[in-house]
Order: C-alpha cells, then sequence, then structure tokens
C-alpha cells in the first residue's frame, strides 16, 4: 500500500501543477501497468519452480492449446507480441529440454512448425494446476460476474488499441453490462 499511497500523492502534486492532467486516465493507466507488473511478479513463482519464463509459459500454452499442438513461430511471435530473435531463443530452450521440437510444415517444404513432445505435454500436465490455482488466487476477491465485466473492458480496450494500431480491423464490440 505504501507504493500505492505514494503514487497518488504524486499523482495528486502532478495535477496541482498540471491542473489540466487528465487525472483518471494517467491513474487508471498507471494502475494497469502496476498491475501486470504485480501480476508477473505473482506468477513468476510458479513458473520459476519449473524454470520457465513468462514468454516460454505463453509460448507453451499457444501451442498446447493448438488444435493439432503446432504454431507457426511467426504467428506466434505476432499474438505473444515478441520479436523474432527472441521466440527463436524461446523455442531453442524449449527444445533443449525436450518439451517442444522443429517440424516441417507439412503445406510448405519451407516452413517451420513448432510440436509440442510428449515430454512436453507431460510438463504441461504438472505445471497446469498449480497454475489455475495461482490465477485463482490473484483473481479471487472478486466475483465470477466482476472477472466477466472487467475482463470484458480489457477485451473492449486491447480491441480498440489494436484497431488505432490497424485500422482496417474492426472497431471493438461493448464490454457486458452486468447490472
Amino acid at each position: 500500500m505504501l507504493k500505492l499511497s505514494c503514487f497518488e500523492s504524486r499523482l495528486a502534486e502532478l495535477q496541482r501543477l498540471h491542473p489540466e492532467m487528465p487525472v483518471q486516465a494517467v491513474s487508471m493507466v498507471r494502475f494497469i501497468i502496476f498491475l501486470q507488473r504485480r501480476l508477473e511478479d505473482e506468477l513468476a513463482g510458479i513458473l520459476a519452480q519449473h524454470d520457465l519464463s513468462h514468454s516460454g509459459w505463453s509460448l507453451l500454452m499457444m501451442i498446447y492449446s493448438a488444435p493439432r499442438q503446432t504454431i507457426n513461430p511467426s504467428t506466434a511471435s505476432d499474438v505473444l507480441g515478441q520479436s523474432r530473435p527472441h521466440m527463436t531463443r524461446m523455442t531453442d530452450e524449449l527444445c533443449a529440454r525436450g518439451w517442444v521440437e522443429r517440424t516441417q510444415d507439412p503445406n510448405d517444404r519451407r516452413a517451420v512448425e513448432i510440436c509440442l513432445t510428449a515430454k512436453g505435454a507431460a510438463a504441461m500436465q504438472e505445471i497446469l494446476p498449480p497454475m489455475w490455482r495461482q490465477y485463482e488466487g490473484l483473481s479471487g476477491r472478486f466475483s465470477a460476474e466482476e472477472i466477466d465485466l472487467f475482463s470484458g473492458f480489457l477485451r473492449r480496450w486491447l480491441l480498440d488499441l489494436e484497431t488505432a494500431t490497424h485500422p482496417d480491423n474492426p472497431p471493438a464490440a461493448p464490454a457486458k453490462d452486468i447490472a
């Protein structure tokens, strides 16, 4: 709470110096940034027990949840917001552990896919239960309805930002209103 009260007192001082500052927008964006960092720190504890980074976890989840448990590295890079070289490093690390392997795309001889191995699937079965508990613990003070509402707002915000970055995307649907 000390960090939060410090931030809020600095924000109040900034608002005094710049009354035109959109204090609600600044607060909301900064809170989301602080929350993201805190959530990553909380999840890192479980991931560290399995010698995984957030990037490695995200890549594993993406492969694990794919219909054939294979993905294209370029697609993974785009979806996860990671550079191609970083994705290559993550794939190299997961390959070295025997959790994924690179295979040739059956539809394009020039392309490579990343596939989950049996060892990787077994690791996911071990990691998922404690991760689910951690996710629940991090959101446990909210009701299911509050989580749905908040998720809807965040989803809409993300879609709005994507649309602003890529104007050819359709506008976001409004978040559900829970009364």
